[in-house]
Order: C-alpha cells, then structure tokens, then sequence
C-alpha cells in the first residue's frame, strides 16, 4: 500500500497539481493522536478529501477510472516546514503520522459520492468544505496519471488535493471533520 498525494488541485485552475509519495507508516488514522515531531520548528496541516482504490491497475483509461475506487473520507497532510536538515526536504511530508486519514465511507452508500460535501475543522472553525467535484482535475484523470507511472493497488490512498489553507498546529489542537453530517475524523494533536 502507498500513499500518494496532490497539491493544490481545488479553485486553483492556473496552477498544475504536484504529485508526492509518502510510506504507509504515514498514515495516522482517526481516533490516534498526533504527537508533533521536534525535527522541524512548524508543522502545517492541509485539508484534503482521500479515495481509496479497491483493485490492480495499470495505464487506466479515465473513462474506466471510477471503477478503481471505492471509498473516501476526509484527511490531512502534514508537512514539516523549516527542517533542520535541507537536504532531507523531499521529506517534509514522508514522515509517520503526516497522513491523518478519517473513517473510510463507502461511496456506494452515499446518493452522490463525487457532491457529497467534506467538511474539516480544527478547534470547531471550518478549515475545508468540498467535495470530489470541487477538483480543478478530476479525480478520474489524476487515477489515469498516477497509473502511468506505477501500479495502483488495492488500498493505495490518494489524497486528492489541499482543499483549504493550512493550519499551523499546535499542541491541544482537534481536527474533526464530517461527511454528509456524519463525524468521521477525530484526531488530538500533543506534544
């Protein structure tokens, strides 16, 4: 399993979404805290909305993409700003904890899975609210893209874009978020 993220991709039509890779111990799912690393003097937290894939591909025709995914949920990526270390700075999202994912919803449980508003919140003030048909570049072409360049397998996430301003976190923060009213996201962040 891999997880793979964009930048930008929401309201941001100019602008072509960057693609980066992080390890599966990125991953912090819902319910976990996040501890903040001491490696870097900020950590900053971008909304985005994540799929899941649910089967093997490779050179995917975006018209056949809606095929390879099967459940979304709200996530954050965390990205460490001002390192101590330059040249480790392809990893200032690669790092345990930098992928906080919610609960996984099932997009065939939802009457519209691509307009089903993704509302996040840190501390209770809105950071995000969108959905998949928000996306400047559809999520059936970013699928295509990626699998042009490596396989997609079943349980790869792909963070789909920031979909807010980040947020500078800090110790007693609480990012939450919902979908479709229900909470799916509850993660502390700590020391």
């Amino acid at each position: 399993m891999k997880v793979i993220g964009f930048t930008g991709n929401y309201g941001m039509e100019e602008q072509i979404p960057q693609c980066y890779v992080m390890a599966d111990s990125s991953i912090l799912y819902s319910g976990r805290s996040f501890f903040v690393p001491d490696f870097a003097q900020r950590f900053v937290a971008t909304p985005s909305i994540v799929v899941r894939t649910n089967r093997l591909g490779k050179y995917i025709a975006p018209k056949f993409a809606h095929r390879y995914w099967d459940a979304f949920t709200a996530g954050v990526s965390v990205q460490a700003e001002q390192g101590d270390n330059p040249r480790l700075i392809a990893l200032d999202r690669a790092f345990d904890g930098a992928a906080i994912v919610g609960d996984w919803v099932d997009a065939a449980s939802v009457d519209d899975a691509r307009n089903t508003p993704v509302v996040i919140m840190v501390n209770g003030t809105v950071m995000s609210q969108h959905s998949l048909a928000d996306m400047h570049y559809q999520l059936d072409e970013m699928l295509a893209g990626v699998s042009t360049r490596c396989s997609i397998k079943m349980g790869d996430i792909l963070f789909t874009g920031d979909t807010g301003k980040g947020h500078v976190l800090e110790p007693g923060d609480r990012i939450t978020a919902t979908i479709g009213g229900k909470q799916i996201l509850d993660v502390k962040v700590k020391l």
